[in-house]
C-alpha cells in the first residue's frame, strides 16, 4: 500500500458530527425550526412542562437524530429542556451527543442512583445553547417493566416541575412494547419516518397501536427526504396519506 493510500485509510471521517445541532447545515437548522414551531403550535406555551414522545415505525427511521435537534432546537429558543433516551435497547442519544452513556435512565430506574447523577448537559461549542440529556444508561434485561413502572410515572412527574420540554426518544412501535407503556404519560408522539423505507401498510399499523392507546399524535417528520419527492409506498403528492393522518408534518432533508 502507497503512502498516499495510506494516509486516506486513517484520515477521520469528515463531518462525522454534522448531523447534530449547531453542525447541522442552513437548510437544516431552517427544517429543525419549522418543526419546532409546529409543535409549539400544538402545545400552547404557559405554565406547565410539555412531554413529547418521538418514536417510529421500524427501526433505522432517524428518531434519535430528530429528538436531539428538536431538542436543542427548542433550547436555542431558551427554553429549559430535557433531551430523555428511553431507547433502552438500543440507546444511541449519548454516541450522537457524544456524553457518557452510564449512568443513566435504567440505572436510575432500576437502584439508588441520583437524578443529579445522570443527567449529562450538552453545551454547544461557543456555550451559546445548553440543554440536559439523561442517557438511556446500562442496558437492563427488562425494559418493558421499567418504561411500564410506578418508578417511570414518578419520575417524570418530578422531571416536569423541572423543565419547559421534556423530549423523550422511544423505540419503534413496531418493534416492541415499549414506546406505547411510555406514551401513557406524554403529552403526545411525534412519529418519524424515512422516505422510501417505510411501507405504508407499516406505517398505518403504527399510527392505529397509539391511537388505540388514546395518545394524541402531534403530527409526522418525513425524515432522509428528497425535495418534491413522496410518491412511493402510497404516500401520494406532498405526503397527503401521511397528513391526513392529522397535525403537522415536516420534512429534514438529510439522514
Amino acid at each position: 500500500m502507497d503512502e498516499k493510500k495510506k494516509k486516506s485509510k486513517a484520515a477521520p471521517i469528515a463531518g462525522a458530527n454534522d448531523r447534530v445541532c449547531e453542525h447541522l447545515s442552513f437548510a437544516a437548522k431552517e427544517a429543525f425550526k419549522r418543526l419546532r414551531t409546529n409543535l409549539m403550535l400544538k402545545v400552547p406555551e404557559g405554565d406547565r412542562c410539555h412531554i413529547v414522545g418521538v418514536t417510529s415505525a421500524q427501526p433505522s427511521e432517524g428518531k434519535s437524530t430528530i429528538a436531539l435537534n428538536l431538542s436543542y432546537s427548542l433550547a436555542e429558543l431558551g427554553k429549559k429542556v430535557l433531551l430523555l433516551d428511553a431507547d433502552m435497547r438500543r440507546p444511541s442519544i449519548h454516541l450522537k451527543a457524544r456524553i457518557e452513556r452510564t449512568p443513566g435512565l435504567a440505572d436510575l430506574l432500576g437502584d439508588s442512583n441520583s437524578i443529579t447523577a445522570c443527567v449529562r448537559k450538552y453545551q454547544s461549542s461557543k456555550n451559546e445553547t445548553v440543554f440536559d440529556i439523561l442517557p438511556g444508561g446500562n442496558i437492563p434485561p427488562n425494559p418493558s417493566e421499567l418504561l411500564n413502572s410506578r418508578r417511570m410515572a414518578t419520575l417524570l412527574k418530578t422531571l416536569r416541575s423541572a423543565y419547559d420540554f421534556i423530549i423523550i426518544d422511544l423505540p419503534p412501535v413496531g418493534a416492541v412494547i415499549d414506546a406505547i407503556s411510555v406514551s401513557k404519560n406524554t403529552d403526545g408522539m411525534i412519529v418519524v419516518l424515512r422516505e422510501n423505507h417505510c411501507p405504508i401498510g407499516v406505517f398505518k399499523d403504527c399510527v392505529a397501536q397509539i391511537q388505540e392507546a388514546n395518545v394524541p399524535i402531534l403530527g409526522f417528520v418525513i425524515n432522509g427526504a428528497l425535495e418534491g419527492s413522496g410518491k412511493k409506498y402510497g404516500y401520494g403528492s406532498g405526503y397527503s396519506s401521511y397528513k391526513s393522518y392529522g397535525g403537522y408534518y415536516g420534512n429534514y432533508y438529510g439522514s
